[in-house]
């Protein structure tokens, strides 16, 4: 463990290699780093004075880059950085965790098997959108609604993966049962970044992703402006942004726990 960010780490290359093994590794990786003293599904209930627990998933990692910016900025990469500030952001007052601490693939369900294993109190997937038009703008945080708003919500690389990604967890579609909440994580969550960010205005809007509907807690998915528009890379790059972005986040989630404890 580094700091006081609990990281997950679950031997990627072992998982990729053994896939039929994959759900048994993470669960026995999690009772090693974390629980080697408590009953594994008490945990949330017995450890550090009952802190909340919040799970950052940045998204894509290792071969699967996602979006690339005109200047090489990969989007898996801006997700990762802008993951480890806001876990440095909300450290102090709760359990941070991270699906990924580098630069490594997992597949869908192992995002969420972490995340229900470990009884999160709410997660948050982390992605930048992409387009093959560089005019595309904007950042919008998702909230999974199985009934889908304008066809152009799909038109980022982003989404237009997570949509059209078949594989099944043992939670598929459990999310509607937090859908109302996980829309008042997002407007919350939204509210606060349009305080700290300059660049774009955020939008929410309801959408059948996939990364979210197996989650059995709060959900949300934010796209942090578009990587593939020149002006909006730019901005993605800079610490100062990532920083103000944190912020945002961080605060809105604060938020959102004064009224859901």
């Amino acid at each position: 463990m580094s700091s006081k960010i609990e990281r997950l780490a679950f031997m990627p290359v072992f998982c990729n290699r053994f896939s039929a093994h994959r759900h048994a590794v993470i669960i026995i990786s999690l009772i090693l780093l974390i629980l080697p003293n408590t009953a594994y599904g008490k945990a949330k209930k017995t450890i550090n004075n009952n802190k909340k627990i919040i799970m950052l998933d940045p998204g894509h990692g290792g071969h699967d880059k996602g979006a690339q910016g005109a200047n090489g900025t990969y989007e898996k990469t801006v997700s990762l950085q802008l993951a480890h500030i806001i876990a440095k952001e909300l450290e102090d007052k709760y359990r941070v965790f991270l699906t990924r601490t580098d630069d490594y693939w997992l597949d869908i369900p192992d995002r969420i098997d972490v995340a229900n294993h470990l009884e999160a109190d709410i997660f948050i997937s982390i992605h930048s959108g992409g387009s093959f038009l560089h005019k595309a703008s904007g950042i919008c945080i998702y909230y999974y609604n199985e009934i889908s708003g304008p066809a152009t919500i799909f038109e980022t690389t982003t989404l237009k993966t997570i949509k059209n990604n078949n594989i099944q967890t043992k939670w598929h579609n459990i999310q509607n049962r937090h859908k109302t909440t996980s829309h008042v994580l997002a407007e919350s969550v939204k509210s606060r970044i349009n305080e700290h960010i300059e660049f774009a205005k955020c939008k929410v809007q309801g959408a059948p992703a996939r990364m979210l509907s197996g989650a059995d807690m709060p959900a949300i998915l934010i796209e942090n402006g578009y990587i593939s528009n020149p002006s909006e890379e730019k901005e993605l790059t800079d610490v100062k942004v990532l920083s103000d972005f944190a912020k945002g986040i961080s605060k809105g989630i604060e938020d959102f726990f004064k009224t859901h404890n």
